[in-house]
C-alpha cells in the first residue's frame, strides 16, 4: 500500500532545537532511506519539511519507519495513494455504469 507522507518541522523547533532535530534525525535518515520502503524522497523547497512516498503493508508501520525522532517533533500528514492506473479503470467502469 503506498502513502504520501509529509512532514514539517513543528514551528516551535527553532535555534538550539532545530539543532537538535537535524542531530536526532540526520542519523535516522538513512535507516528510513534504507529500510526498503521507500519509493522517493524529497524536501519540501517552501517549507522546513520533506517528503517520502512509501510502500507499507499496514499504516503502523509509518512509526516504525520513522520513529519518535519525526513524530516527536513534526506535524505528519500520510495519505493513501492511488495509482493512477487503478483510477483510469475506475474512471471507465463508471462512464460505462452512466454516472
Amino acid at each position: 500500500m503506498l502513502f504520501h507522507v509529509t512532514f514539517e518541522v513543528h514551528d516551535n523547533v527553532v535555534l538550539d532545537g532545530d539543532k537538535r532535530f537535524r542531530e536526532m534525525f540526520g542519523p535516522r535518515l538513512p535507516m528510513i532511506m534504507e529500510s526498503g520502503k521507500v519509493r522517493e524522497a524529497g524536501l519540501l523547497s517552501i517549507k522546513r519539511g520533506a517528503f517520502f512516498l512509501v510502500d507499507i503493508d499496514e499504516p503502523v508501520e509509518l512509526y516504525e519507519l520513522f520513529g519518535p525522532e519525526v513524530y516527536g517533533s513534526c506535524a505528519v500528514d500520510a495519505q493513501p495513494v492511488t495509482p493512477i492506473e487503478t483510477a483510469g479503470e475506475i474512471f471507465q467502469q463508471w462512464a460505462q455504469e452512466g454516472r
